[in-house]
């Protein structure tokens, strides 16, 4: 696959010597008007107006231009109900929590379905890395916040929907861009792409890396992706995307201590030191999806996906601490839409199927203080899922819609001991479950809407989860099960005068509640277990302006009330506890200006409240205020854009943790994040022809 998106690339580069024919061309681009985007996370195209659920859409800004480029929050900034934690450990990854869902987790996504240009990047068993997704390709997201299983199944908490750049409208266009920054960052990028005909094509490479701020952190990888685009013919089309992730240095600083974070913010945990704590990963994926429209109001599509991932990782502990897995994924995805009228009335029916197999052949060998020493498990994992629902959406009054559906997941868990010296741990474990949703959405007027959804959700352990036995043998942990939620919301959405806001309240109950723990001989190494029962009861809110003169704002505010109601650990009753990892209060303002003669400027803060890191609430996270200031020039002249910006990350230079690791051993808490540090960068479209 590296010589296909490398031949494409370079194929694509050739075309660019044609580069000076640029400067002979004297047009001025016309002016565009965009139309409405649809969502695209309910699997089918529909506004917002009419899906019954907390939804946010946030499409591609200019200002996302002159961000970073390092984790996909910076395009996600501004949500209620959504929160990042973990912007500057690569080896961890971005955590994402909706609702609480994926707030367990101690490195990737748990909990929430993610899906980039229709291609899951949500692996059968529920876990999500985000590393082979680079925010500065990204062109819209739609985010579902609240459960939406009987349309994605297992670990579906929330719902992010990611289309990347699609081909621009001219033949050839080619867009550089180079970020730097303090700390050693530095990103190169490359887009590319253009449409001829019925052939649309966008190609994109990008390098990063940084020595990091804290000791022992330094990164560096290299993403490329290609995709194609054909109108096959006037009722179908055909896309095909390739990708490619290298990431040759990760290092993991590790958590500290609050005295230690109080005495050197900056240093690294001395046992991630010691053992060389670290990653290196390559993957490589491809996707192809087929559209066809047979008849007016029906839709026929079908999506293929493949994946293989090398994974080696070296972990702060001796026994077991250096893991290594060779992965393939592979799934299929149909599904069958109808427009159709339903006693005199539009009715949308929804019908698929899903299916997905994921293979890890996985080693563990000692971690001799970063060399490998003897093999301690070497087993083959393998996961299928099986999954097909329905969805109804039919508008029963002139004011009123009615959607319904259902999906039944069966999920087959196997695992093939092949180190029996400590017995044969082989096993296989099956679950299967049901989740069905219900919703209305009532329209006050045409630009109002008053919204209700319940809907049930259930969520899987995932092998590594499984895997991670605290009896410290291969196999599946036998104790730890599945845990399933049911959610009711009420909501209030509307547009008026240009105002945009939407509020929603939210009660879930969750039974089993999966919880990450640690023990003090494998610190830095996740187990997991289930808690008895837990409620959340939330606020979120949001508000944006119109333009006003090149001036539009944004604030959203996010209440969270998480207790456990049923959970006994070593004999001690956690009832009434609170969640850990999730602030009770959180606030966002955004504030961008864009002037006639192409000055900009952002101002973006966030203010997260206090938050226990354990079960037992006996340490907390300290509140924090972060704020980042970007402002630069945009200049365009005929078929050249060219622009320059500035930007100052914690802006008030606030000392706080980028992350937290939940209910971490020897009270290993906090990752510090770095003090106010500024970057830079330059930007460049050329239209070649």
């Amino acid at each position: 696959m590296r010589t296909v998106i490398h031949f494409l690339m370079i194929l694509a580069g050739c075309t660019a010597i044609t580069l000076p024919a640029w400067a002979q061309e004297s047009r001025t681009a016309p002016s565009i008007i965009l139309n409405p985007i649809n969502i695209t996370a309910t699997r089918s195209e529909r506004s917002p107006e009419q899906i019954p659920n907390s939804v946010t859409q946030i499409s591609r800004t200019p200002q996302h231009n002159y961000q970073p480029g390092a984790t996909l929050d910076e395009f996600a900034r501004g949500t209620p109900g959504v929160f990042f934690q973990n912007q500057f450990n690569f080896t961890q990854d971005l955590r994402i929590a909706i609702r609480g869902f994926g707030a367990r987790s101690p490195f990737g996504v748990r909990g929430i379905q993610m899906h980039v240009d229709g291609i899951p990047a949500t692996l059968p068993d529920g876990q999500t890395q985000l590393d082979s997704i680079d925010p500065s390709l990204i062109e819209r997201m739609d985010i579902l916040r609240g459960p939406s299983a009987s349309l994605y199944g297992n670990a579906s908490g929330g719902m992010i929907d990611i289309t990347t750049r699609e081909a621009p409208p001219e033949k050839f266009v080619i867009m550089p861009r180079q970020v730097f920054g303090q700390y050693g960052y530095l990103k190169s990028e490359l887009f590319m792409g253009g449409r001829q005909g019925n052939f649309g094509y966008s190609l994109y490479g990008s390098h990063l890396q940084q020595d990091g701020w804290r000791d022992h952190s330094a990164m560096q990888n290299t993403f490329s992706q290609a995709k194609l685009n054909f109108q096959t013919s006037a009722d179908s089309d055909l896309m095909l995307v390739f990708r490619e992730f290298y990431s040759p240095l990760s290092k993991d600083p590790g958590a500290l201590t609050r005295a230690e974070v109080q005495a050197d913010p900056r240093q690294a945990s001395v046992r991630n030191v010691q053992y060389n704590a670290g990653e290196e990963i390559r993957q490589e994926e491809m996707g192809i999806r087929f559209r066809q429209r047979p008849s007016a109001g029906k839709e026929f599509s079908m999506t293929g996906h493949w994946l293989q991932r090398d994974f080696q990782s070296r972990q702060q502990f001796f026994d077991g601490g250096q893991v290594q897995f060779d992965r393939q994924v592979g799934g299929l995805m149909m599904q069958f839409v109808n427009d159709h009228i339903l006693f005199n009335r539009p009715n949308r029916f929804l019908i698929g199927v899903d299916y997905g197999i994921q293979n890890d052949d996985r080693q563990r060998f000692n971690n001799n203080f970063g060399a490998r020493g003897a093999l301690n498990l070497s087993q083959t994992e393998r996961v299928q899922s099986t999954g097909p629902f329905f969805r109804n959406e039919w508008r029963v009054a002139d004011k009123l819609d009615v959607v319904f559906g259902g999906r039944w997941d069966w999920l087959r868990y196997e695992v093939k001991d092949q180190f029996k010296s400590d017995g044969n741990q082989s096993g296989a474990r099956t679950v299967s479950q049901a989740s069905g949703t219900a919703g209305l959405v009532y329209h006050v007027t045409s630009q109002q809407q008053i919204y209700a959804h319940t809907a049930s959700v259930f969520e899987a352990p995932t092998t590594t989860e499984l895997i991670n036995n605290p009896a410290g043998k291969g196999g599946f942990n036998p104790n730890l099960n599945a845990q399933t939620s049911l959610s009711n919301e009420l909501g209030f959405r509307g547009n008026t005068a240009g105002f945009q806001y939407d509020t929603a309240v939210f009660f879930i109950r969750t039974w089993n509640e999966i919880t990450p723990f640690e023990l003090a001989s494998s610190p830095g190494r996740a187990f997991f277990r289930n808690a008895g029962q837990s409620r959340r009861i939330g606020v979120e809110t949001r508000l944006a302006t119109p333009e006003w003169k090149g001036l539009r704002g944004e604030v959203s505010y996010t209440f969270s009330d998480f207790e456990f109601e049923k959970y006994v650990v070593n004999d001690v009753n956690l009832k009434g506890n609170i969640f850990p990892g999730i602030p009770r209060h959180r606030w966002e303002g955004l504030l961008r200006y864009a002037h006639p003669l192409g000055f900009f400027g952002q101002l973006h803060v966030h203010r997260v409240g206090e938050f226990f890191v354990n079960d037992t609430n006996s340490a907390t996270n300290p509140a924090y205020t972060l704020g980042q200031l970007l402002a630069g020039w945009e200049l365009r002249r005929n078929n050249l854009e060219s622009s320059i910006f500035f930007g100052i990350n914690n802006l008030f230079d606030a000392q706080y943790n980028a992350n937290t690791r939940i209910n971490a051993a020897l009270g290993r808490y906090y990752e510090p994040g770095p003090p106010l540090n500024v970057f830079g960068g330059v930007r460049v479209r050329i239209v070649v022809f």
